[in-house]
């Protein structure tokens, strides 16, 4: 909430003003004794002394083990890794015939050497079985390890497999030492059942052995190194597939033995290679397949340098959405507005089909926010010109010939004549003279004012033009009993204050206000005591008053009558003393409101779905729907009265967004139609918490009266010969193939399109796209926003591969949504990872030249695997009945719309070390080009990354929550640094934000401070009962009994080797 300069963000469920540096006005400071911590703490009183407080700290560091003292009595395990894949006994039997077989092996970390050979198990003989000693090692002279994988020649290096996984310890009795030999060749160590993560698709020759000689552990390998998208241990690869040397981890730094021999010492398990970085881990690592910190991470893959990264347009390869990137449009459309899922456009169907990839892009006409160059220039004073053929707009693209006289269409290829008032000379490049005087000449983005040509106008059912008037808002508002006694009052605080600042941005708009509970109440607001209507007919309602003359107001000369109503409302909610809900009724008199104005916004909000009157529902069964196969029931609405009435609006410009506030199942999926299919907004409150959900229902209201927006659009995207557009994806209503028709748009408003083939192109051309937007503006100005794209065109798979990583994405996030609806999420989760299996697949038939068994992954497409698991795990497809129906629902819709630059941080959440912003000066600071904090560098959501004596902040955007994890053992300086005090333990008991370190101020502002509203701010010390909370945001472990990250790539492996074998 922000009132007077105070922005409350929440701290354990409790609202507290957290003053920000760039706020104009100064705020108040916390009240201490209103903070506690999610989770059982010990808190001490504030008076107390400094040797309490003491004596409390190490009462506190006595409940955890004294770790560094176990690990001295740990005794170290010694590794021999084996290649990938256990070999059968028939393989063993084979390899006994092949005596020119050698199998290397490395020690613990050591890289190959030139000039130093590998040691060959040739070299050796076993005096048991005729063998003999080689420098003091004792292996066998057969192969008899049941455990030796069975390999082709040529076997990669030590440095190319995993480190070993780390299994809880175990105290077992004292055994006697044994030979080196039996060192390297125990017997396989047993686990206890309960400690195995079993999974179904992870198959045992997937696995290898670690010996111990005091410890009950196993251990199991992962993939071998990769030359595609997964860079394993001490290798990453380029862009050509060529595998590069990487910084090492602080354990493979330790001193390492000379190659030739395996070293006579022993090495630390990974739970003792997590303890040597930076303490120990605070949550074991489980048993993995995979090392993932040598899997494909968005730590390592996505570019994180401080400030924004500035692209040229044309460059190719496109940045992330998600770093912030400022575009320089030097002819091609922006990627916020335009953004394909490859960078050059398959020649042929052949190529899409063998590819597996999505041909299309991800369209935001009206793409917020954008930097102030960033910003669409206007044309105005003349008509946009256009194709005489396919009506495409010039763009600079065109080829100029005859002299200047004609211009050929890119799309069509026709030769235009040029009006005489448009022509103007060209110079030696034919390239006319004015060319950087006009911008649709010059820049990729460019938008028309239409509004003095007819054939730009709205239209009504006899053809006629209607002249363009500012936006209409109608609020249909919830005043039963349930509203008064909890969401009402702050709404109707929310909506005040919007309108005020509304008022003076967009004075020319216009409001009005329908009541509605068991019955329908109409206003007179222009009346000094505002009469009150009431329509108790809600199976036909009606109209009682002219509500043109006596209800609409305008903002600019009448926010006083809009102020006057509002602050009176709560008393006639309050006299009416009804319970029940009549929304249906309250949609249907919208209609009759609006109809035939062609043009207006509805924002409904509610509690319950109606019971009663027109537009009743019987709400279904869905206990015994959900969690079965006929779940993908309750994703499709109950025809009838709401979809009739979506389909009727949507086609005369009538749009809807739903504020719901729901504490129990209200049928989300029916009542949103007119949402959907007009392209507005839903937003679901469940179990409304004032004091956690008043500033996300301010931020609603923001945008929805603040942000950029139109109504009356239409949508068209033109491709060049050779290529259409197949389908398109999103929230609008289509009475054309060709077109989206869009009752309303705002600026995050976003679409996939897909395209499809009409013949071959040739490799020397270019393929070209137009989006164009045709609009009214929320001032009532008619505007066409146009965006051109010129591309290249490949014709061959390798140059396919070449794709966008979070167009892609989208593409499988929409493709999931319809499968989720019409064959159900089972079915959507499957078939979404069967396509990364079939594109894996597909690339690995393509990198035939590179021998190997490694799980080849396209370099730009590498982390694909890891995000479509993420989005697997999202509320929108989780597997079982954990996520309410509604709240899926929710999920759902937005995920069908979501902005590109939410979209990654949405599926995987972020996770900064804040302690790290000691040893990183740069980070933590205000950017003075941007005004926004430049933050630390991402964290892989794995176990192994939270350390007990790290700080660390985690953005869960799903669930809207900030968590601020503080490990056991800080150090005083670094929380001195961070919090003000040297007892890290003190935080959010008796040090607040008020104390908190400038730097990590910023870093927390920058995380709770989000265009669509505050977060919530959660403190968790270590040990808390809320701490699983922030560990199931950690997508990458199998958390719940869902999927691992070393699952899903051990799955993926072991399927494209069969496919291609």
């Amino acid at each position: 909430m922000n009132s007077g300069g105070t922005t409350t963000a929440m701290c354990a469920d409790t609202a507290l003003p957290l003053p920000h540096p760039l706020l104009s006005s100064p705020l108040p400071p916390f009240s201490h004794s209103s903070c506690c911590v999610m989770g059982e703490c010990i808190a001490a009183p504030q008076d107390a002394s400094y040797p309490f407080l003491l004596s409390l700290f190490f009462h506190c560091c006595s409940l955890f083990p004294n770790h560094h003292h176990q690990q001295q009595q740990e005794k170290k395990v010694g590794y021999m890794y084996y290649p990938y894949g256990g070999a059968q006994q028939q393989q063993q039997q084979q390899l006994l015939d092949q005596q020119q077989q050698n199998y290397y092996y490395y020690p613990q970390g050591q890289q190959e050497q030139a000039g130093v050979p590998p040691t060959s198990w040739q070299q050796y003989t076993n005096p048991q079985h005729g063998g003999a000693m080689h420098n003091g090692l004792q292996l066998p002279g057969q192969y008899h390890d049941p455990y030796v994988s069975a390999t082709p020649n040529g076997v990669q290096s030590y440095s190319n497999y995993y480190p070993t996984p780390n299994y809880p310890q175990q105290q077992q009795q004292q055994q006697q030492p044994l030979p080196p030999a039996q060192q390297m060749h125990p017997q396989q160590p047993q686990l206890p059942q309960q400690q195995v993560q079993q999974y179904p698709h992870q198959d045992a020759t997937t696995t290898t052995t670690a010996a111990t000689t005091t410890n009950n552990a196993a251990a199991s390998t992962s993939l071998i190194s990769s030359t595609g998208a997964i860079p394993f241990a001490n290798s990453q690869t380029d862009a050509s597939g060529m595998q590069l040397p990487t910084q090492q981890h602080a354990y493979q730094a330790q001193q390492r033995p000379q190659a030739g021999a395996f070293p006579s010492g022993n090495y630390p398990t990974q739970q003792e290679q997590c303890n040597s970085v930076v303490g120990r881990c605070a949550r074991p690592p489980p048993r993995r397949s995979v090392d993932l910190k040598s899997a494909p991470n968005p730590r390592r893959d996505i570019s994180q340098k401080p400030g924004n990264q500035e692209i040229q347009t044309s460059s190719g390869q496109l940045p992330l959405s998600a770093t912030g990137f400022f575009a320089v449009d030097d002819g091609n459309a922006s990627p916020k507005f335009f953004r394909p899922t490859t960078n050059s456009v398959p020649a042929e169907e052949r190529l899409v089909k063998d590819s597996k990839i999505f041909f299309g892009a991800v369209l935001a006409p009206l793409c917020r926010p954008l930097y102030p160059r960033e910003e669409v220039p206007l044309v105005e004073g003349r008509p946009p010109v256009r194709c005489f053929r396919c009506r495409a707009y010039i763009s600079c693209h065109a080829r100029f010939v005859d002299m200047g006289r004609c211009w050929v269409c890119p799309f069509c290829n026709m030769a235009n004549e040029v009006e005489n008032e448009y022509f103007c000379n060209l110079d030696a490049r034919n390239q006319r003279l004015d060319r950087a005087e006009k911008p649709e000449l010059s820049r990729g983005s460019v938008e028309y004012d239409v509004g003095p040509y007819p054939d730009y106008a709205l239209r009504d059912e006899k053809d006629a033009p209607i002249p363009a008037r500012p936006l209409h808002y109608l609020f249909l508002l919830d005043v039963s009993q349930k509203a008064v006694s909890s969401f009402l009052p702050d709404y109707v605080d929310a909506l005040m204050h919007s309108l005020h600042e509304m008022a003076q941005q967009y004075p020319q708009c216009r409001v009005a206000f329908i009541t509605y509970a068991s019955t329908l109440q109409f206003y007179n607001v222009r009346h000094p005591r505002m009469p009150q209507l009431i329509v108790a007919d809600v199976d036909n309602p009606f109209v009682p008053l002219p509500f043109t003359s006596l209800c609409w107001l305008t903002l600019g000369t009448e926010l006083d009558l809009v102020d006057a109503f509002l602050m009176r409302l709560m008393e006639y909610a309050q006299d009416l003393r009804e319970t029940d809900s009549v929304m249906g009724a309250a949609v249907h008199a919208a209609t009759l409101v609006l109809a035939g104005q062609h043009g207006g916004h509805v924002i409904l909000c509610g509690h319950k779905a109606p019971h009663r009157g027109i537009g009743a529902l019987k709400l279904r069964e869905q206990h015994l729907l959900y969690g079965t196969d006929k779940e993908k029931d309750l994703l499709r609405p109950i025809e009838g009265f709401w979809r009739t009435t979506a389909t009727a609006c949507a086609k005369q410009q009538i749009s809807f967004d739903l504020h719901m506030f729901a504490d129990q199942y209200c049928e989300l999926v029916t009542i949103s139609q007119p949402c959907h299919l007009s392209n507005g907004r839903v937003h679901l409150f469940s179990n409304y918490d004032r004091e956690t959900d008043a500033t996300k229902v301010q931020a609603v209201m923001n945008q929805a009266l603040l942000e950029e927006a139109g109504y009356a659009g239409i949508l068209r995207v033109r491709c060049s010969s050779g290529v259409r557009v197949q389908a398109y994806h999103g929230h609008f209503m289509s009475q054309d193939s060709h077109d989206m028709d869009l009752a309303h748009v705002q600026g995050s408003s976003t679409f996939f399109v897909e395209f499809a083939h009409e013949g071959k192109l040739e490799k020397t051309s270019y393929a070209y796209f137009q989006t164009a937007l045709l609009y009214t503006t929320r001032g009532g100005e008619r505007r066409v926003r146009v965006h051109s794209v010129r591309m290249s065109v490949v014709t061959t798979l390798s140059g396919v591969f070449e794709a966008d990583l979070e167009a892609t994405l989208m593409g499988y996030i929409h493709e999931a949504i319809g499968n989720a609806v019409n064959k159900g999420l089972q079915y959507a989760r499957s078939t979404a990872q069967d396509r990364v299996l079939k594109m894996l697949v597909a690339y690995r038939r393509v990198c035939t030249s590179n021998a190997t068994s490694s799980l080849l992954m396209p370099s730009r497409l590498r982390l694909i695997p890891l995000f479509v698991l993420s989005f697997m795990k999202a509320d929108a497809l989780v597997e079982g009945t954990t996520v309410p129906i509604d709240d899926r629902v929710q999920k759902l819709f937005l995920l069908m719309t979501i902005p590109m630059h939410q979209c990654v941080t949405y599926l995987y959440p972020t996770l900064y070390a804040v302690h790290h912003l000691l040893s990183e000066p740069t980070s933590g600071v205000i950017d003075p080009e941007t005004g926004h904090c430049v933050l630390p560098g991402w964290q892989q959501l794995i176990f192994d990354s939270i350390t007990t004596d790290g700080v660390y902040v985690l953005c869960d955007e799903q669930a809207r929550i900030v968590y601020l994890w503080i490990g056991s053992s800080v150090l005083p300086e670094v929380s001195l640094e961070l919090f003000g005090t040297t007892n890290a333990l003190e935080v959010g008991r008796t040090v607040f934000f008020e104390n908190f370190g400038e730097r990590l101020k910023n870093v927390l502002y920058a995380c709770l401070m989000r265009d669509d509203g505050m977060r919530r701010f959660v403190i968790l010390h270590e040990k808390d009962r809320g701490e699983e909370a922030f560990f199931r945001q950690f997508k990458e472990e199998n958390e719940g009994g869902s999927m691992g990250y070393d699952q899903l790539l051990v799955h993926l492996h072991r399927e494209v080797k069969k496919s291609i074998a």
